[in-house]
Order: structure tokens, then sequence, then C-alpha cells
């Protein structure tokens, strides 16, 4: 801010004070000056001003100064004002993007928690349906074991029955030719009484039981003799 200065051209008198006024010029009164004891101290020195056009020349080179002195300030002012707004609207502008940063990976941690919780439900759920499903099946491996082993249970007892059956089936055929050999000679009349035709031989078959002695015996006394297979 600027200021002015002002300086005084003092006139000393004398003697008294006169009481007209003075036509002079100068807005400032007369001071009487006392008796001088002693000189000036030569380290101090006083400057007046006598010429008005050189006060007025140095005060208008010290306004010119210090409007010099404030347009700098103000330029200074605007030019740290303009980078001080420059810098707040960058900050303003940083502020909402990081801010808009901040939301966009806030909902993207959580739609990403959001995820991760549905594929731990759905892990569990598939984790719950494989527990179920391993459970199966090993009772499925145990059932199909066990039928297993039924089967083969049953081959070897169907092996037995087949032979058996075999057994059976030769003996059965054994047996229909000595009924048919027993027909042939029924209706030929060619063993006696009691007495049945196999190929070729009379055959006698006791319904009684009889030790091998015995049967030997038997035969004997009949003319015969037992059979050896």
């Amino acid at each position: 801010m600027a200021q002015s200065v002002v300086y005084a051209d003092l006139k000393f008198a004398a003697g008294p004070p006169p009481t007209v006024p003075d036509d002079d010029d100068s807005p400032y009164e007369n001071v009487p000056l006392g008796p001088v004891t002693a000189a000036p101290s030569p380290g101090r020195w006083t400057r007046r001003w006598r010429d008005p056009t050189a006060l007025l020349a140095a005060s208008l080179l010290l306004l010119l100064l210090l409007l010099v002195a404030v347009v700098a300030l103000g330029a200074c002012y605007w030019q740290v004002s303009r980078s001080l707004q420059d810098a707040s609207r960058q900050h303003t502008t940083e502020q909402g993007r990081l801010s808009q940063a901040l939301r966009s990976q806030e909902q993207s941690r959580e739609q990403t928690q959001l995820e991760l919780s549905r594929a731990r439900g759905e892990l569990q759920r598939l984790w719950h349906e494989y527990n179920i499903t391993q459970m199966e099946l090993e009772k499925r491996n145990s059932e199909l074991e066990r039928r297993n082993s039924e089967l083969g249970h049953t081959l070897e007892e169907l092996a037995v029955l087949q032979e058996e059956m075999q057994v059976v089936q030769g003996r059965l055929n054994t047996s229909e030719s000595t009924v048919s050999s027993l027909r042939a000679c029924v209706n030929t009349d060619c063993c006696p009484a009691g007495w049945v035709l196999y190929k070729s031989k009379c055959l006698y078959i006791s319904v009684t039981n009889k030790t091998w002695q015995q049967s030997s015996q038997d035969c004997e006394n009949q003319s015969a003799h037992l059979l050896v297979q």
C-alpha cells in the first residue's frame, strides 16, 4: 500500500514572534529558537528541503516506485493466485478422479466378494453332492461285490448241478436203454419170469437189501453171477 511522505520546512527566529501574521506562503508557524550554547555534533546532521520542485520530484519518484512495487506485487499476487487456482482445480479434478477410481475399486471389490461368496456356496454344494455320490458309489460297489460273490457261488452251484445233471442224464439214458431192453424181452419172453433183458443178457433186480456175499450166494444158487460194473 502506497504511503506519502511530508517534509516540513521550518523557520526559526531569534526574537519574539510577531503579532501580525506573516505573509509567507508557508503553512507552518515560526518557532522561536533559544540561545545556542554549543555547536551541533559533527556525527549528526539535518537535511532540509528548500526547493519545492525537488520535493515534488522526489515525491513523484517515490510514488512511482511505490506504484511499480504495487504493480509488481499485484502481478506476483495474480500469478500466485492463478497458480493456486490452477493447482486447486487440478487438485479437485485429481481428487474427483481418485474418488471415482476408489468407488469403482470398492464396487469391484464388493462384486468380487459377492462372486466369491457365490462360488464358495456352489463349491460347498458340489462338495456335498460329491460326498453323497461317493457314498452311493461305495454302496453300489459293495452291492456289486456282494452280487458278484453271489453270482460266483451261483455259478459254482450251477456247475455242480450241470455235472449232476450230466450224471443223471447218463443214468436216465441207461435207464431208458434198460427199459427198452426190458420191453423187448417182455415181448419176446427170452428171460425167465422176474428177469429182464439188458444188452442180450438177463438181469435179476432184487428188491431186498443184501450184502455183497449174500447177493453173490443168491446168484450162485440161481446159476447166475453177480453183476460187476
